[in-house]
């Protein structure tokens, strides 16, 4: 059930925002004389909205981040060989390093964790993630020349062929049983970890999760909710964005499976 790259990507176009919210607009504009296209609009505006506020986000977080944070305990006691890390994506053209690809904010948060976590355990670092783009540096090259300038840590093994979650499992059980590993510590968001242990369950990995940076409060946190949080704004379209992306990547994985 693969799919070429491009087409994948028109099917992400089509299906979440922005693109699915301008398709609903045009439909609605070219009907606006007609009652259907009417409700098309109303029906894009409303999206538009609910998708950009905290309470939408919060609630489509709390569908997928149902695996809970480590504990101290947890980690003293996960028996684990290594971390391992996967990477989500590279900024390409950046002026302040002479013009060459950088780790973008999500790949800096994961490896920054990742090395908390190898500060507390001593476990060695495992790097997993490719590039889509052949001519590219692999972002996981780049993850690991950031431990060695920033952290003066070298990572145990680097997966630099992967392109996605899937594939990032695939390739790096490999790498596991060529370095004798047999349980790790997998490190990615929250929102993430669902599809990374199944990629995970389904490569024969043995990975304790090690989730970080919810997007939504558990409800014994949870405090009494602000009119803020139903306000619009720019930032959460986007986390919509990641969060339905990860809902149609794992129904699209179980179909893999």
């Amino acid at each position: 059930m693969e799919l070429d790259v491009g087409i994948r990507s028109l099917i992400k176009i089509a299906l979440l925002p922005p693109g699915f919210l301008l398709i609903l607009l045009l439909i609605g504009w070219l009907w606006a004389g007609r009652a259907f296209g009417r409700v098309v609009l109303l029906l894009a505006i409303t999206a538009l909205y609910a998708l950009s506020t905290p309470v939408t986000v919060s609630w489509l977080a709390a569908q997928l981040e149902t695996v809970p944070a480590l504990t101290p305990t947890q980690l003293r006691t996960s028996r684990a060989d290594a971390i391992w890390i996967l990477m989500a994506g590279s900024r390409k053209h950046n002026p302040e390093f002479n013009g060459g690809p950088w780790l973008d904010a999500l790949s800096l948060q994961r490896v920054d964790y990742g090395l908390a976590l190898h500060r507390k355990t001593g476990l060695p670092i495992v790097l997993s993630g490719g590039s889509a783009d052949p001519e590219a540096r692999p972002i996981a090259d780049i993850a690991a020349e950031w431990l060695r300038q920033q952290a003066g840590v070298n990572a145990l093994a680097v997966d630099n062929s992967s392109h996605d979650t899937w594939e990032n499992a695939r390739d790096s059980a490999a790498l596991f049983a060529q370095h004798n590993v047999t349980r790790v510590l997998l490190v990615t968001h929250a929102y993430h970890m669902p599809r990374a242990l199944l990629s995970a369950e389904v490569a024969g990995i043995d990975a304790v999760a090690a989730p970080f940076a919810f997007e939504h409060t558990p409800e014994a946190y949870r405090q009494p909710g602000s009119y803020k949080d139903w306000l619009p704004r720019p930032g959460y379209l986007t986390r919509s964005y990641r969060i339905l992306h990860e809902i149609m990547g794992l129904v699209w994985y179980g179909l893999l499976r």
